[in-house]
């Protein structure tokens, strides 16, 4: 097993790739240069074939050695370049640091041959943006504890390049819908409403380019979703040397194991512009009855995409955030003041009750009753409110939109609205 280190030919310090300028930099003496110069200059990449183990004279590698696998669960053994230190990693990383001498190496193998990725997008934020990002996603909240607000910086940062699968493919899809329209009207002091009831079919088909699905296991399928879209227009051939400085893994899910996420997605957006075709015509309350769909030409690519991690701590627990790290968009998971919380729900609450109970005053009802059913609403709204603010303070959110990668809007093949019946209601309205 192989890897590689790219060298300042001017200096020989390591060089990263700087996300800010979009070129390879040295960062001992400033030197900069073209990635395709870097790769074409670095003698078949200073490849170094070596042995899969940690060298037994190495104490301090022995003992990282013993860490490692015991933290990561890491199953392959490298020599850094640099300095000939022990490296043992995952057997999915694609690129590290050295844990002795700290520069970057990357591991040939899991970004060749099969595992060799189609494109990649390169970072377009640095860790500077990285933590100015943190901070505007950790002041926006109101709910956070005064302890974690007042000393919010992360302990550590770390760029990854997470594996994707990219899907392409057309879909074409059925529906049957329930809809409705309504009038009302007034005579003397009585309401009468008609609502009549419609069955909607539809048909159509779309088209998708490049559908994602995160192919590593190693990181939570919610902050990855959560932090797209990616921009596909910087969307550039691989470069290997783009991946010096930072981190990535290789993949370990096969695309036929990305499938059905893919397949989740663009089944569930043609059958919501199918919806909005019947929404767009003025029918409410529509609902699907029964659809199908089914997907064909399907083709898959392979691609690395950027993402800082983030992780802090605050009363002995990690909260870990993650950042696009072309886009800057931020989701993670933070801590919450109960009371905070409570005292908002509490608000609500009142508020709720007071406009209620106001309400049933004008109307000239019972008043006891009405204590009694505005309590018991208030404590409801309490609750659902208590658990509402709780979930949007502390959790990311999943994200399976699939309009962003969609090739054009749905192809409507076939529309038809079938009225069914008509229902007339009334109801006495105040005589004033």
């Amino acid at each position: 097993m192989a890897t590689i280190e790219y060298k300042c030919p001017n200096c020989a310090a390591p060089l990263v790739f700087d996300a800010s300028k979009k070129i390879i930099k040295c960062d001992f003496c400033d030197s900069e240069f073209a990635p395709e110069t870097v790769e074409a200059n670095s003698e078949k990449h200073q490849t170094k074939q070596v042995h899969s183990r940690i060298e037994n004279e190495y104490i301090e590698g022995e003992k990282a050695e013993e860490y490692w696998m015991k933290l990561n669960g890491a199953t392959a053994g490298y020599t850094c370049p640099s300095c000939g230190g022990g490296i043992i990693c995952t057997e999915n990383s694609a690129a590290l640091f050295c844990p002795y001498c700290g520069n970057p190496a990357i591991i040939e193998s899991s970004v060749s041959g099969e595992f060799k990725p189609d494109y990649i997008i390169p970072f377009g934020k640095t860790k500077e943006n990285a933590k100015a990002a943190y901070k505007n996603f950790v002041e926006k909240f109101k709910y956070l504890p005064k302890e974690f607000k007042d000393s919010h910086s992360p302990d550590k940062i770390s760029g990854i390049y997470v594996p994707y699968h990219l899907m392409s493919c057309k879909v074409t899809a059925n529906a049957i819908y329930s809809g409705e329209t309504s009038e009302t009207w007034t005579v003397g002091n009585t309401e009468y409403k008609k609502t009549n009831y419609y069955t909607h079919k539809r048909a159509g088909n779309m088209s998708f380019h490049n559908v994602p699905a995160d192919a590593s296991s190693s990181i939570d399928d919610a902050y990855m979703d959560s932090v797209e879209p990616f921009d596909y227009t910087k969307t550039e051939p691989f470069r290997i040397s783009y991946l010096s400085g930072f981190l990535a893994d290789k993949y370990d899910r096969t695309p036929e194991e990305c499938s059905e996420k893919i397949d989740t997605r663009v089944k569930g957006t043609i059958t919501k512009e199918l919806k909005k075709s019947v929404t767009d015509q003025g029918y409410e309350n529509v609902s699907v009855q029964k659809h199908s769909e089914s997907i064909s030409d399907r083709e898959f690519s392979y691609a690395l995409f950027p993402l800082w991690l983030l992780r802090t701590k605050y009363k002995d627990k990690y909260y870990y955030f993650a950042m696009n790290g072309q886009t800057g968009k931020v989701a993670g998971k933070l801590p919450t003041d109960g009371a905070k919380i409570n005292l908002a729900a509490m608000g609500w609450s009142l508020f709720s009750l007071l406009i209620g109970f106001l309400v049933y005053l004008f109307n000239e009802r019972n008043l006891i009753y009405g204590i009694i059913a505005f309590v018991i609403s208030a404590l409801v709204i309490f609750f659902t409110s208590r658990g509402i603010i709780y979930k949007k303070a502390s959790n990311v959110s999943l994200k399976y939109d699939a309009d962003y990668y969609r090739d054009a809007p749905a192809n409507i093949t076939f529309s038809e609205n079938t009225f069914q019946y008509s229902k007339t209601t009334s109801r006495q309205i105040r005589d004033d």
